[in-house]
């Protein structure tokens, strides 16, 4: 119906064109873009086919329709609703609600002249606070914006043993701080001078406890005491670390257990397969390892890190692929497909009938028929047809 309806407007447009006059007589073609052009003008569908009659759409233009009458007074009720709850309310008590997190937030007093008798409207600006200008912008800038800076500038060049050991170190000084009852987050303060944290901890056992946390314990118990001390618990100035510093810290806690058994493989699995369901112990360690090392790790890799060693994984080096088939993605697709096969280069016809045991056989009916046995574009073919 459609489709007839379009065909009967596009022929009476292009008889109407047809029969207006024309500077030249001979002219009697009509492009194809005027008579779609004409078809939107001329339509032959009547106006009793609409949906809505003429006058009911001039009705709810003017006076609106049910549905936006229905959403007014909804409006209208859910604003008596509120204004209830707010008389209803005790004087100076504000509406207290909670977003999906559980936050919980206060809501700032609805003031409405029918209900606060008391309320007077302001006539002048005095009194009220004045956002913006020039001497708003100079109160704020004169207070200064506090901003604690935690990451070295540059970023260091670790080996894999030296990545290893650097966390150890650092798990361990978040877990003594989470026994002896404090926040793992400070550990990302700075160290005492007479610290030597980096000398303790490489003698802690770290392993997994029974209810699935993790546990540390060490052979004397005066050094998780120490390692406690060694790390500021308030810093009421928050002055950023020099990077200086820190470059120190991290060549202590490298130094100090470079030759300790941590570093060797097969000590690896004894610490490393803890699970880091703690999110507060995870957040400290990776803040600790980006401001000594002022290595990043982007979200997806820190969400994925369940273990420590998902973690070690994530920052140790990665050597780069040789070639395209030696990309993680394309071995990890080879090991899951077994149905696929990667390549190091462009697999050929000689290459599939190899694959199948045919190539000799074909190989040495060619030499008999005195052919060229990789066609005629391979290095040498030229050569060997001219003799």
């Amino acid at each position: 119906m459609h489709a007839y309806h379009m065909m009967s407007s596009t022929r009476t447009a292009e008889r109407a064109l047809r029969l207006a006059p024309a500077v030249s007589p001979q002219q009697a073609y009509v492009c194809r873009a005027c008579r779609r052009h004409a078809a939107r003008q001329f339509s032959t569908a009547r106006a009793a086919a609409a949906e809505k009659p003429f006058y009911a759409r001039w009705r709810d233009i003017l006076f609106g329709s049910d549905q936006s009458r229905a959403a007014a007074k909804s409006r209208e009720e859910k604003t008596k609703r509120r204004l209830g709850e707010a008389a209803a309310r005790a004087p100076g008590e504000l509406e207290k609600k909670r977003d999906k997190w559980g936050r919980e937030y206060e809501v700032p007093a609805l003031i409405d002249p029918s209900t606060h008798k008391d309320y007077v409207q302001a006539q002048t600006w005095d009194g009220l606070e004045m956002v913006g200008g020039v001497e708003w912008v100079k109160a704020r800038a004169d207070r200064g914006e506090p901003y604690r800076g935690f990451v070295r500038d540059t970023r260091a060049e670790m080996s894999d043993t030296q990545w290893r050991t650097l966390l150890h170190h650092i798990t361990v000084e978040a877990l003594v701080l989470q026994k002896a009852g404090r926040v793992a987050g400070e550990i990302c303060n700075p160290r005492a001078e007479d610290s030597k944290n980096w000398m303790h901890t490489k003698s802690a056992t770290v392993q997994p406890s029974v209810d699935g946390g993790v546990t540390v314990s060490f052979a004397q118990a005066e050094v998780e005491e120490q390692i406690a001390k060694g790390i500021i618990e308030d810093d009421p100035e928050g002055q950023p670390q020099h990077n200086n510093d820190l470059r120190l810290e991290l060549k202590r806690a490298l130094a100090a257990s470079q030759n300790d058994g941590i570093a060797e493989d097969s000590a690896i699995s004894t610490w490393t397969d803890i699970t880091l369901q703690d999110p507060s112990l995870k957040l400290a360690i990776l803040k600790r390892t980006m401001q000594l090392t002022g290595h990043r790790l982007p979200d997806p890799a820190i969400s994925n890190s369940e273990t420590l060693a998902d973690l070690y994984d994530a920052l140790k080096q990665k050597p780069e692929p040789k070639s395209l088939a030696h990309t993680p993605q394309l071995r990890r697709l080879k090991a899951e497909l077994p149905n696929v096969s990667v390549y190091a280069r462009r697999q050929t016809p000689v290459d599939r009938e190899r694959k199948v045991g045919r190539w000799k056989v074909i190989e040495d009916e060619l030499l008999a028929r005195d052919l060229p046995v990789f066609g005629s574009r391979y290095v040498g073919a030229k050569a060997l047809a001219r003799s």
